[in-house]
């Protein structure tokens, strides 16, 4: 609006008049009626080809991709020789009709697109052969082996790339390997694995479409569903080589319900010299090279806090309600904890009854003590890490961050320790028979495997729990730091329906705390103690999630439902009951429920007593409460009481009912369905 201010233009000051900078017109225009951008002897003389080469460029990626604000972005500034946004990162997605030109081989889930993707870079040395490790990971285990095995690689000698499986639908590279780490989901690719699997499984594939294509496969599982056990990783497999495509290496298999990492070390322990031989390398090939930690870390002691920035794709939530849900004022008070949050969802984010809510935790302080003493630092300090290889993208590099902030948001503090990671505390450990009792935990023998499972596996001992119990072991800092894993976050079920509250959720959280299994004081759970402590107002992170199967109330109101939660297995269907006796109250009329619920005392964890009483006076559900601590009583529990209401049950299936179980999963839900299906 200055440049077309009619006093000083006169009344067209869109029309082209060179005359107004006349040599007789210059001195009457006021001196701060005219703004250019940049004028004089500094003025930048490729500014204008800056800007033009910003707006083809800008164009190029409107044209090509859609833009995804992934993270709610909200405008933050810094100032280096310009101003500019800070922090501002984006996704994009191909539009409709477009295909890459070339593969996308860094692409990474939003949990970590605040941290820019690269290839891992090989050493000088190196035969140069490219590698390409492709995952399919929801919850990031497959995804954290691809970077580890990436990583490996490049100390090898192969130019490793990673990526997920959807990003490499239509082609794979017939130059060098291609090595897949995946998981199933009940049977069900993972989400960054649908189309991959689909492709595969297209009948218009051609037989020899892998034809040269070198590969081998690594699956992520849980027996305790035995019927879709390595699904997915077994019909990559199988549909690679009925394409044509080279096995390099046999099929591993991890069972998570079991001991994982040996599992994936005794796959792990003949991989390369197996990627050597078929790659035709030299025996070299298969021998990493022997490196030091990947980061140095110098500290800046600083006082002032600074925002912590989101390890994951999640946005602000709002805690509206925090309440105990076990019973303390009676005459049987209960010692556990079980808590009922509620939690108001920012403009936009939008649920389902049914669906989790993944929540990003923060470690306790109690653990964070525990580093601070071990390592002899000070709780106000800053740190900065300084890259020496790839380093870890859930690390913030090359900038002084509170040492506070990453403790406590972007590493696992108590996960079970590895035997790599025993093998490293060995390295460092100065007493001769403490080093060799840590190393006689990590070998691959049936000696090995049994000590390890006996004396770190089910006692759970942490990296800290060991420090603790060999204190001649001088771990650096950075060693440590490098060892841990980034924090994950933890879903839970929501145990509410938006028909009652659609810009607010629920959760039911049981409190884990309880005697270490390790003897050394109690464990916490990271993520269900962090809920428990937060106040109203306080703000969590967190993000909505669709199950992998569905499991949500049926579209139609009219068809019957069975239930089966014990615990706080109950917490969705008290959103399903919500739901129907919204729509009862709305005049729909809704089909019969039955739900069975079972907790150990009638007087101490009856979740939610009041509101399904009053459900099941409203004709909402039968409930069939069930208890296995109740004194005087004989142990009852669900599949009894299914059992006992035989008659009611198989006639409600004959009307085509819905069953939902929901609920720990080894042992409960085969026993559920052994009633059924008697």
């Amino acid at each position: 609006m200055l440049h077309r201010e009619k006093q000083v233009w006169g009344e067209n000051p869109e029309a082209f008049d060179p005359d107004r900078f006349g040599p007789e017109n210059r001195a009457k225009i006021p001196l701060n009626a005219y703004k250019p951008f940049g004028t004089g002897q500094r003025a930048c003389i490729g500014r204008q080809f800056a800007l033009q080469e910003a707006t083809l460029l800008l164009s190029l990626l409107l044209q090509r991709f859609e833009f995804v604000d992934f993270a709610n972005y909200q405008l933050e500034t810094k100032q280096t020789l310009t101003i500019k946004p800070n922090n501002f990162h984006i996704k994009v997605r191909l539009r409709a009709g477009r295909t890459a030109s070339a593969p996308l081989t860094a692409s990474r889930p939003a949990a970590e697109a605040s941290q820019p993707a690269a290839a891992p870079t090989p050493t000088a040395d190196a035969h140069q052969l490219p590698l390409l490790v492709l995952y399919g990971s929801n919850l990031g285990t497959a995804e954290g082996l691809a970077h580890t095995i990436a990583e490996d690689a490049t100390k090898r000698g192969f130019v490793a790339t990673v990526g997920s499986l959807d990003d490499h639908v239509g082609s794979l590279p017939k130059e060098g390997g291609v090595v897949v780490v995946s998981a199933s989901y009940n049977g069900q690719p993972p989400d960054n694995a649908a189309k991959f699997c689909h492709w595969l499984q297209d009948p218009s594939l051609p037989s020899d479409a892998f034809a040269e294509v070198e590969y081998s496969v690594f699956g992520c599982g849980n027996r305790d569903w035995s019927a879709t056990y390595q699904a997915i990783p077994t019909l990559i497999d199988t549909q690679l080589e009925k394409h044509g495509a080279k096995r390099m290496y046999k099929r591993g298999e991890g069972d998570a319900r079991g001991d994982f990492d040996s599992d994936y070390r005794a796959w792990y322990g003949g991989l390369w010299s197996s990627v050597a031989t078929a790659l035709h390398l030299p025996e070299s090939a298969a021998q990493t090279q022997v490196t030091g930690s990947r980061f140095s870390v110098t500290f800046v002691n600083k006082q002032a806090a600074n925002p912590i920035i989101r390890s994951y794709s999640a946005v602000g939530m709002t805690v509206r309600a925090n309440r105990e849900l076990q019973h303390r004022d009676c005459e049987r008070p209960s010692e556990r904890s079980t808590r009922h949050l509620e939690i108001a969802f920012p403009s936009g984010v939008t649920y389902n009854a049914g669906d989790h809510l993944g929540i990003v935790p923060r470690n306790g302080l109690d653990q964070i003590q525990r580093v601070l003493l071990r390592f002899k630092l000070d709780a106000g300090l800053y740190l900065t890490i300084t890259p020496r290889t790839n380093a870890s993208p859930y690390l913030p590099v090359n900038e002084p961050v509170p040492l506070l902030g990453v403790l406590a948001n972007r590493v696992e503090l108590q996960n079970v320790a590895t035997r790599a990671q025993l093998a490293t505390l060995a390295e460092h450990t100065l007493d001769a028979a403490q080093r060799e009792e840590l190393l006689a935990l990590t070998g691959d023998d049936d000696a090995s495997q049994v000590r390890y499972r006996e004396q770190v596996f089910v006692l759970r001992k942490s990296i800290l729990d060991l420090l603790d119990q060999f204190p001649s072991c001088a771990l650096p800092f950075e060693v440590f730091l490098d060892l841990l894993p980034p924090l994950r976050p933890r879903y839970y079920s929501i145990s509410s329906s938006p028909v009652v509250a659609s810009d607010t959720c629920s959760i039911t959280v049981s409190v884990l705390e309880a005697p270490a299994r390790s003897s050394q004081g109690k464990f916490k759970g990271v993520c269900s103690n962090y809920l428990a402590r937060l106040r109203i107002d306080a703000t969590v992170y967190g993000f909505v999630r669709k199950p992998t199967i569905p499991f949500r109330p049926p579209d139609n109101p009219h068809v019957p439902m069975i239930m089966v939660g014990p615990g706080t297995g109950v917490a969705p269907f008290r959103g399903f009951l919500q739901e129907r006796a919204a729509l009862k109250q709305r005049g729909v009329p809704v089909g019969e429920s039955m739900l069975f619920f079972g907790c150990r005392d009638p007087l101490q964890d009856f979740l939610y007593e009041d509101e399904m009483r009053g459900f099941e006076a409203a004709g909402v559900t039968r409930l069939f409460p069930v208890f296995s601590r109740e004194p005087g009583k004989p142990k009852t529990y669900v599949q009894q009481a299914i059992k006992n209401h035989s008659e009611d049950v198989w006639r409600l299936l004959q009307q085509e009912a819905v069953v939902f179980v929901c609920g720990e999963a080894s042992r409960m839900a085969p026993d559920v369905r052994r009633a059924f299906a008697a």
